[in-house]
């Protein structure tokens, strides 16, 4: 190996040296902060439901259907489980009709 290829090995450990130390400050930093903390708690239903906006904007109207019995059972059972086997088998059960 070239004297370029360890120039180039070293500048990408210490690069990933300086974003991992970055991250670490940071993130200890956010956690600090009253804002980010409540940023953080709610992160995770906000990611999940852009996923499920975007498959159900390309979705066919058996994805719609199954959503919205998904969406009824949540709200009236508060199960997840109950949810996930109503949305599976109207997907199931209105794929086989249609």
């Amino acid at each position: 190996m070239t004297a370029d290829h360890w120039t180039l090995i070293a500048l990408l450990a210490a690069s990933t040296l300086v974003l991992r130390v970055v991250g670490y400050v940071a993130g200890a930093a956010m956690l600090q902060s009253r804002f980010w903390q409540r940023v953080l708690d709610v992160f995770p239903g906000c990611l999940l439901t852009a996923l499920i906006a975007s498959a159900l904007a390309r979705g066919t109207p058996v994805d719609w259907i199954a959503a919205a019995v998904a969406v009824t059972v949540a709200i009236t059972t508060r199960s997840i489980l109950l949810t996930m086997i109503a949305g599976m088998a109207t997907v199931l059960a209105a794929g086989t009709l249609l």
